[in-house]
């Protein structure tokens, strides 16, 4: 068994340690760098809605086909600039540019920490955009 922290060979008992909602088999070295649980209860921990088995909640959303222009708008009536809002999201500056001009397209985690930080809404179910799709397409 190998230590999913260092990937040390582990010799001996192993710990299971929770680090930021993750449960860990660790080496003793590492066992000090989370919260210690007993292996019952990460094996019956109720899912979280991120788990693989369950799914993820953001099934069936997209992002916006106009999220730059909705980003920009946003932050500008925010009053914050780029390197503001960088900042309060935790990304460079420079993201921020790119996503404001279309050169990058936000993923959902990112769609969602701009949601929250500008009051924004940047995901649309996924066939609200396939009808829309269909309905630019001149036959």
């Amino acid at each position: 068994m190998t230590c999913e922290v260092c990937g040390a060979s582990i010799n001996g008992p192993s710990s299971t340690i929770e680090i930021d909602g993750a449960f860990l088999k660790v080496c003793s070295n590492c066992s000090k760098r989370g919260t210690p649980v007993s292996s019952e209860a990460a094996v019956h921990r109720a899912p979280t809605p991120y788990s693989r088995e369950e799914g993820r909640i953001d099934e069936g959303l997209e992002v916006d086909p106009e999220y730059h222009s909705i980003i920009r708008h946003g932050r500008e009536q925010l009053g914050l600039t780029q390197e503001q809002l960088g900042r309060a999201i935790n990304v460079k500056p420079s993201v921020i540019s790119h996503l404001e001009t279309a050169k990058m397209k936000p993923d959902i985690l990112l769609a969602r920490k701009l949601m929250h930080q500008l009051k924004v809404n940047l995901l649309v179910p996924s066939d609200e955009l396939d009808s829309k799709a269909s309905q630019r397409v001149d036959p």
